[in-house]
């Protein structure tokens, strides 16, 4: 009964749907109408041939002959009789086979079904949701993102404006609600305020209007957008987000990192006080062909890898980690220590050869 009031009220929220019954409804006023007005005539018919017969009986004969039935049990003597039995099997042909199937095919059964399916997206999360993390799109890095958060076994949802969009995702087995992106009562429904992140990657004005709304309802929530131009990341952190991330320049930085054939400097791509995290290419150096434990590199630069890039795939370092002329290696370690990896090793090979 709660899921049937459910759709029911889900039904009748939609302008349309209310428009629809107002339409079948008038229909059906018209219908019965013609039945009353058929059952008046059949009445003074039949008493202008002299039979008489009660009101029930009217309605009765009119009903069999507008639905074809025509059991044979009444019938007109008279040719004027005759026309008007025609008059009603024509036109209950016209309303009652015809029009009333398709019209309440149209403007009850289609969008009750529609309603059926639009009722599988919810609107809202429940009240005591709380600790999830709330996307604004999904794509590749959202699917990425989900990926990692149902590994970590971290609460989502994904936020869709479109119905239909919100299905497609939904039969994937992902967790969405529909809901307008620029609507503060949709972020009040997702709970925003007992969020852990929201995250937004889609274009910088859609970026800018979730950044805006989500601040409004939740001060204290994180988010995190991404921006295509720079001159968007400015604009960002004003409309309210924690962290801007420029995807691009990431990119570009990342793979700058990875080319073969330069030398084997420490880059640093993140920190945790004062333990930094670098990658720096094997190639040309001593290390390629041998394993992590033949190097010994704790013994030379107190250097611990965590990790190793090889040909864009990242693998966990151990003590059989063969480093070959593709390997990128990802170290842990202190500003001094990285300094003295890049004493040890950029000695071997340099290169001026451009690249793009």
């Amino acid at each position: 009964m709660k899921s049937f009031t459910t759709l029911y009220l889900h039904f009748m929220r939609d302008r349309a749907s209310r428009r629809n019954l107002r339409v079948l409804a008038q229909f059906f006023l018209f219908l019965v109408a013609m039945i009353l007005v058929y059952s008046v005539i059949f009445h003074y018919l039949m008493a202008w041939e002299g039979h008489q017969y009660s009101w029930i009986t009217g309605i009765y004969w009119t009903l069999t002959v507008m639905s074809t039935l025509g059991f044979g049990d009444i019938t007109f003597h008279t040719d004027l009789g005759r026309l008007f039995s025609m008059l009603v099997l024509m036109s209950g042909t016209m309303f009652m086979l015809i029009l009333l199937p398709f019209t309440f095919i149209q403007f009850f059964y289609a969008p009750w079904i529609q309603a059926q399916e639009a009722a599988r997206a919810p609107r809202e999360l429940p009240a005591n949701t709380e600790g999830h993390v709330i996307l604004t799109h999904y794509g590749p890095v959202d699917a990425a993102l989900i990926k990692q958060l149902t590994q970590y076994k971290y609460p989502y949802v994904v936020l869709v404006p479109e119905v239909n969009e919100a299905l497609r995702l939904h039969d994937l087995d992902l967790q969405v609600v529909v809901g307008e992106l620029d609507d503060p009562e949709t972020y009040r429904r997702l709970r925003t305020d007992k969020a852990a992140l929201v995250a937004t990657v889609g274009t910088d004005v859609v970026n800018t209007n979730v950044a805006f709304t989500a601040r409004e309802v939740a001060e204290k929530v994180p988010i995190v957008a991404t921006a295509a131009d720079v001159a968007s990341v400015d604009v960002l952190e004003l409309a309210g987000c924690t962290r801007v991330l420029e995807l691009a320049e990431m990119m570009g930085r990342s793979l700058a990192r990875r080319v073969i054939g330069r030398d084997a400097k420490t880059h640093v791509i993140g920190q945790f006080d004062e333990l930094l995290i670098a990658e720096a290419s094997a190639a040309g150096t001593p290390l390629v062909g041998r394993t992590l434990k033949e190097i010994r590199l704790r013994d030379h630069v107190s250097l611990t890898v965590s990790g190793v890039w090889e040909r864009g795939r990242y693998q966990n370092a151990g003590p059989d980690t063969l480093i070959t002329d593709n390997t990128v290696l990802v170290l842990a370690g202190t500003r001094e220590q990285f300094d003295e990896y890049d004493a040890l090793f950029c000695i071997y090979r340099t290169s001026d050869v451009p690249i793009v």
